[in-house]
């Protein structure tokens, strides 16, 4: 219940039913998010006043929602108290997720913060999720189709952890780690090194997941970002023993795929429960960079001394 009574503390969700276009007046909020059942995809619009609205925006969504489908969190840059929605197909169940605006707070760049640092609500454990551990042989890089730019990165975490763990049902944010613009590294998925997280469309088994925050489908990650992915994977690597330039199956989508690959890397599989763009055409692009500088920081293997 506590864990409960805190995340009604930093979101709230107003149900609209099966109704495809509504209004929804509420409490200041500067940012949201859209659940729903059914297909197609969503317009949003928001107004201070009820009276002058903004312009009518696409949200990106959670290529890993199953059972719903579930837009990336949509920042709106200053308090609002009407949301209107406008879906293109017949609808069920939507609820409209809602985050109250934040204090401008940033972390030290490349700093560590843990789980109870950013404040998640259920602390370094989860009561809602009883971790499950795998041995990692693939990283897989995300970004969160959110916003690039935020005055709270702490806040933008408990937002992501709301969604994944009571929208998505995950019963916990889904990615091991994130990473911010400044750098910051984020501890995700209680559980620690191994733990299964809920990132890679329900093959999750045999992997870590590493976000980015924002969105990377036409804007480059910051150096300071990179550098703290560069590093995180090479950490990575070495705990697991994985070779970061090498090619080996991912047992549970059947694919031969680079050790250290991107969301959409997995789309090939016909085992996989959803298609994605995710980390986006600009982050995609980058990997084989990222993978040479993640191997410049690895240490070789020692040789094997030949048999005489």
């Amino acid at each position: 219940m506590l864990s409960l009574f805190l995340a009604a503390a930093i979101a709230w969700d107003v149900r609209g039913g099966a109704v495809a276009r509504k209004v929804v007046e509420s409490a200041p909020f500067e940012s949201a998010a859209v659940s729903w059942v059914g297909e197609g995809g969503v317009r949003v619009r928001v107004s201070a006043d009820g009276v002058t609205w903004s312009a009518w925006m696409t949200p990106a969504l959670d290529a890993d929602a199953t059972d719903r489908r579930l837009t990336g969190i949509t920042h709106f840059g200053a308090p609002m108290r009407f949301i209107e929605y406008a879906f293109d197909a017949a609808v069920g169940d939507v609820t409209v997720t809602m985050f109250p605006p934040a204090a401008v707070k940033t972390a030290a760049a490349g700093t560590f913060r843990t789980r109870e640092e950013w404040g998640c609500p259920d602390g370094e454990q989860s009561p809602q999720w009883t971790p499950a551990y795998t041995k990692v042989t693939h990283a897989v890089v995300h970004h969160t189709a959110g916003a690039n730019s935020v005055p709270d990165w702490d806040a933008e975490l408990r937002s992501i952890w709301y969604l994944h763990t009571f929208n998505n049902g995950w019963g916990d944010i889904g990615y091991n780690y994130l990473i911010d613009p400044n750098g910051v590294v984020y501890e995700g998925r209680a559980g620690g090194d191994g733990a299964i997280g809920a990132h890679f469309s329900c093959r999750n088994t045999n992997t870590a997941g590493v976000a980015l925050l924002g969105t990377y489908s036409t804007a480059s990650p910051t150096p300071a970002a990179l550098a703290s992915l560069e590093n995180l994977l090479a950490e990575l690597c070495i705990r697991n023993a994985i070779p970061p330039q090498a090619m080996i199956v991912h047992v549970p989508t059947a694919l031969l795929v680079p050790t250290i690959i991107g969301h959409r890397d997995g789309n090939p599989s016909t085992t996989t429960c959803s298609k994605t763009e995710c980390p986006g055409d600009v982050l995609h692009a980058l990997l084989p960079s990222i993978r040479s500088e993640v191997a410049a920081r690895v240490p070789a293997p020692p040789r094997r001394r030949a048999a005489r």
